[in-house]
């Protein structure tokens, strides 16, 4: 994991938008065959963020478009890819994605509320107004 924290520094502007509009923590992972920018959820529920196929660029200007995914962890198998989106801003990208998302109630406010939480493919923009 020695690109790690060269990513995270790199990509700080990127983690903190995508941790502010998650309403959870990002966090840049290795992948084993790259490294990802990571929000976990709950149901066993993980993003993966990257901007270059399968990785991060070593460049945080380049213009890769960022491909968006939700996995769900399955006992003892791998996990499933529920939703993949690519798209020009990260952002862009997560609300497409989770607009998609097959599983309610993914990036709601987990301090919410039950009457507070989203309906499915409200952007979670609009929770902020």
């Amino acid at each position: 994991m020695p690109l790690t924290l060269e990513h995270t520094t790199r990509y700080a502007d990127a983690l903190m938008t995508l941790a502010l509009a998650a309403h959870r923590p990002a966090t840049v992972v290795n992948t084993g065959t790259g490294y990802a920018v990571r929000v976990d959820f709950e149901r066993g529920i993980h993003l993966l963020a990257t901007n270059a196929p399968g990785d991060l660029s070593s460049d945080p200007d380049a213009q890769n478009p960022w491909v968006v995914s939700f996995f769900q962890k399955q006992p003892a198998a791998e996990d499933t890819r529920l939703v993949t989106v690519t798209g020009e801003w990260l952002v862009d990208a997560f609300d497409q994605a989770l607009a998609m998302m097959p599983i309610s109630g993914i990036a709601d406010d987990p301090d919410a509320q039950p009457t507070e939480l989203r309906l499915v493919g409200t952007n979670v923009h609009d929770l902020a107004r």
